[in-house]
């Protein structure tokens, strides 16, 4: 026997498993960015990805679950680091945040984001859904970083540990999703810094906020 005869053969026609899943699920994501989630359908998304409906519905049991399912492409996964110093955290963590956006950025994914935020008002439980499972797990962690610090003394005690967090990651939200079309000139580290320092200033106690001015 040939070594190429030894070799196991691929059965010609039906596509693999995972290779109909990739597909279709490659093909929600195209559709979904083109014309939102009140436009496609589970018979556009099978004809896109060249399978039949049975197939998707064989994995998932709604557009809704396959949306969401589909739609973890955009999940970037950033640790949240506890040294005890929350400026220098924060920064960090801003920093990896920026990086890994950039990096995994693309076209596409600019078009998701833009057609989530569109699709919010129109769908709230359902993209409810969709930020607990790409970031909840995350907020948790830097909900636990801002209030250890406030025990610290080194935040405002006053502040809800959510706003601190939106002050703190807003910004970069806005640079990853206009970056494209309004670059900035400052580099990812002078940017982490920047937004830390700038927020700082407000959150800090008073006190301390004073004697960092001085100093």
């Amino acid at each position: 026997m040939s070594v190429e005869e030894s070799k196991p053969q691929r059965p010609v026609g039906r596509p693999r498993s995972n290779e109909v899943q990739s597909a279709i699920l490659k093909a929600t994501i195209e559709l979904f960015a083109e014309v939102g989630f009140d436009g496609m359908s589970i018979e556009a998304v099978a004809n896109r990805a060249g399978v039949g409906k049975t197939a998707i519905y064989r994995r998932w049991s709604s557009k809704e679950m396959l949306v969401l399912d589909a739609l973890k492409v955009l999940r970037v996964e950033v640790p949240v680091v506890d040294t005890g110093n929350f400026r220098e955290d924060a920064t960090a963590f801003l920093h990896d945040t920026v990086r890994e956006y950039s990096r995994t950025a693309n076209r596409l994914h600019i078009k998701l984001w833009l057609r989530i935020i569109g699709e919010l008002y129109e769908h709230p439980k359902l993209f409810s859904t969709l930020f607990d499972q790409l970031f909840e797990q995350r907020n948790q962690q830097l909900e636990l970083l801002v209030r250890r610090a406030q025990d610290r003394g080194e935040l405002r005690h006053d502040l809800e540990a959510t706003l601190i967090q939106d002050l703190v990651a807003g910004p970069v939200i806005i640079h990853a999703l206009l970056s494209t079309v309004r670059p900035t000139p400052y580099t990812l580290g002078d940017l982490a810094t920047m937004i830390v320092d700038i927020v700082l200033s407000g959150i800090e106690p008073h006190s301390q906020h004073s004697q960092s001015t001085e100093s």
